[in-house]
């Protein structure tokens, strides 16, 4: 097979930024997930010269510093956030980086613990507005990407569809996010170009199985990815069968069953009823980009690379593949929203139900 020339890494649309409006009220339901770690953001030991320098930034939603317990007692200035963070992580080589930053591997210096460190810069980030009044009374204001983080975050016996959000750092100039990082581990697109061929049909079947059931329960914690594609599908190599992660909540945001109106967030998986109606709904977007995806695991190929193609065009499936696969995949990638599967229906779908065991084999 020819090695993967067209499966390559593409950006997302910055320009325009995340699909989501940039106030938004946080849902009671996040309140008491972000209580813990609301006393980070924004801090506001600085000066009034400082502050004025940054347009009142800081005094638009910061917090006030803490005071010791007692009468009359003096603030406890905290250290500088990027002081605590470089104390406590250390980075090593660099994983990837994209149109909002870039992401290192890592350690916990204390406990040696592998993770991902990604920083964003502030120029490309939405943050989102808390009307809650917590916190001594005080608006906070906490980073759309961290809501969501944790709110797909499960439990500690729940399973675990998206990398865990460890700790993050909201500084002046970035934003850092300390990230689960299982080890080994790749994204989809190295994990393809390292087999140096497409899966077979069954191979791809453990991996359409395991991405439907992390979709729906992301969905189920109530968070739209909007930007679901290889780079941002993580690959665990540890065992004898691959297991998915998703990764990059930056183009997320809250599900709803009404339409949205921003750009997705890639232009090869974007479904085509956004080219149309400059519209979509959530649910039928997602199956859609979980069609282009699926499609390249036994392509190794997107199906469409244009905007008439995504519209109008037909993708090309390979004969040799069982007409339950045919089926699935053109019943993903239908023009016509409404004529795509839910997502319950896909996972209850022949192809993912009946299937034959057969052992994925790993690329090393």
């Amino acid at each position: 097979s020819p090695p993967l020339l067209t499966l390559k890494r593409v950006q997302k649309r910055g320009a325009e930024g995340p699909p989501f409006l940039p106030r938004i009220t946080l849902p009671s339901s996040v309140d008491l997930s972000l209580r813990r770690i609301l006393g980070r953001s924004r801090p506001t030991h600085q000066s009034a010269s400082e502050q004025k320098m940054r347009g009142g930034r800081a005094e638009r939603g910061s917090l006030k510093r803490p005071r010791v317990q007692g009468r009359g007692a003096e603030p406890t200035l905290r250290p500088p956030l990027r002081t605590v963070f470089e104390a406590q992580y250390k980075e090593k080589k660099l994983l990837g980086e994209g149109g909002f930053g870039s992401v290192f591997a890592g350690y916990h210096v204390s406990f040696f613990l592998q993770v991902a460190i990604k920083h964003i810069r502030q120029s490309g980030i939405c943050v989102l507005f808390c009307s809650k009044k917590l916190l001594d009374g005080e608006i906070s204001m906490v980073p759309l990407e961290v809501v969501l983080m944790l709110k797909v975050k499960p439990a500690a016996s729940g399973t675990r569809a998206a990398v865990a959000l460890l700790d993050w750092y909201d500084l002046d100039d970035e934003l850092i996010l300390v990230l689960e990082r299982p080890v080994p581990c790749c994204d989809l697109i190295d994990y393809m170009n390292s087999r140096g061929s497409g899966l077979q049909e069954h191979e791809a079947k453990v991996f359409a199985k395991q991405l439907v059931d992390a979709v729906i329960e992301i969905h189920s914690r109530g968070v739209f990815h909007c930007d679901i594609k290889m780079e941002n599908i993580l690959v665990e190599t540890g065992s004898e069968v691959p297991r998915v992660r998703l990764i990059d909540f930056g183009c997320s945001t809250f599900l709803s069953d009404g339409t949205y109106k921003s750009k997705q967030g890639t232009f090869e998986y974007t479904s085509p009823e956004w080219f149309t109606d400059k519209e979509y709904r959530a649910e039928p977007a997602t199956v859609w980009q979980l069609g282009v995806v699926i499609f390249g695991l036994l392509h190794e190929d997107v199906p469409f690379e244009s905007k008439p193609d995504i519209v109008y065009g037909y993708p090309y499936i390979r004969e040799s593949l069982s007409t339950d696969c045919c089926n699935f995949l053109l019943s993903c990638l239908s023009k016509i929203p409404e004529y795509r599967p839910t997502l319950e229906t896909l996972r209850n779908h022949p192809w993912l139900i009946y299937s034959r065991s057969s052992p994925v084999k790993m690329p090393f």
